[in-house]
């Protein structure tokens, strides 16, 4: 078991109980609101009621990973900055330990955070969100069947598909006496068959509807111009997007598939998440500067400048994200360099605190 010496315990215990405290404090701010959308939605029908704990458990796992690195942040900045503020930094500068040893403590400490955030984000995030997605589509695909009744009129697709059948075996899935209306731009088509079947296509999780022996109308009301088809099998998915294509979000392909993908969106996602691990280690080195303060000044003042540093670093990671999609931003570069302007900052900031420090010690000398 590892072993390690009392100062390093003691400060590395500091900053991870304020850690502890700050990440779960965020979580369920942002979680409480996606919670009352979640109730609105549950309301209408859109999600199931049953399963609110459920998605917003998963969407707790899915802000966590990256919610990580401003939490170590804050928690980093407040607990040294604590020592300043009661001293106990002076004591131990004035016993021999020095800013390196301060930086390997932090770093220590910020390595767990490191490897916890890398699993949540790569790992965790996009199966949470299939899982999630998963679950909304299976309610409405069950809110479908309810809707799926003998001699009920079904709308889809905003009001573009009209669906109805006279007959509905829900044991074995069979329709008959089926008609289907679907609205184009330019034309309406009508679909008429005798039987058919519906059933769960397993690939686009969506409802499709299997028409036999049935005919096709295309054509535009009052109008005389209009084609007839007779087939012996029709496949539609009813409760398909507009334009029949299912969405896709490039945020639950799995980290490891997105390597495969010659995407450039797939790409800056991909470079995304890993900037959120990578900034754990990177923020807490950063924090160490910052944190450093006499015993007189507020402790505020650190932790709303350490705040709005972050809150510039989320919106510069969204923002370098689009660049790069829209080509603004050459593909190497992509979002690296966010995680390059947080090491030159902490270089800067402890190359101006070291400046400082040495007049400050000329200055004494002097007088």
């Amino acid at each position: 078991m590892l072993s390690l010496p009392i100062l390093d315990r003691y400060i590395s215990s500091e900053i991870l109980r304020i850690f502890a405290v700050i990440l779960t404090i965020l979580v369920l701010i942002l979680v409480g609101g996606t919670l009352v959308q979640m109730l609105r939605l549950a309301a209408g029908g859109s999600i199931p009621p049953e399963k609110i704990i459920t998605l917003a458990s998963l969407e707790a796992l899915r802000l966590s990973g990256r919610l990580i690195p401003a939490a170590f942040f804050f928690a980093t900045v407040m607990a040294l900055g604590r020592m300043y503020q009661d001293q106990e930094m002076t004591v131990l500068q004035s016993s021999g330990v020095g800013p390196l040893r301060i930086i390997r403590i932090v770093a220590v400490a910020a390595l767990p955070m490191v490897l916890i955030s890398a699993w949540l984000v790569l790992w965790l995030y996009p199966v949470a969100g299939r899982v999630s997605d998963e679950l909304k589509m299976q309610h409405k695909d069950a809110v479908l069947l309810s809707a799926i009744g003998a001699g009920r009129f079904y709308e889809a697709r905003g009001g573009e598909l009209v669906f109805y059948a006279e007959t509905v075996d829900a044991a074995s899935s069979t329709l008959e006496n089926i008609f289907i209306q679907i609205r184009l731009e330019n034309e309406v088509v009508l679909i008429t068959s005798d039987k058919g079947r519906h059933f769960l296509n397993e690939e686009t999780n969506r409802r499709q509807v299997v028409l036999e022996n049935g005919n096709e109308y295309v054509g535009f009301p009052g109008s005389e111009t209009f084609s007839i088809m007779h087939f012996d099998e029709y496949a539609i998915e009813i409760n398909a997007t507009p334009g029949g294509k299912a969405s896709f979000d490039i945020s639950n392909v799995d980290t490891l598939d997105l390597l495969s993908y010659d995407d450039i969106k797939a790409k800056a996602d991909l470079q995304s998440r890993l900037v959120f691990p990578i900034s754990v280690m990177a923020f807490a080195l950063l924090a160490i500067p910052l944190s450093r303060g006499s015993p007189r000044s507020s402790p505020y003042t650190r932790i709303i400048f350490s705040v709005l540093v972050f809150l510039v670093f989320m919106v510069l990671t969204k923002s370098a994200e689009k660049w790069m999609v829209k080509g603004m931003t050459p593909e190497w570069i992509g979002v690296w360099w966010i995680i390059v302007a947080i090491v030159v900052a902490t270089i800067a900031v402890y190359l101006y605190d070291r400046v400082r420090f040495i007049r400050s010690g000329r200055s004494r000398a002097a007088h």
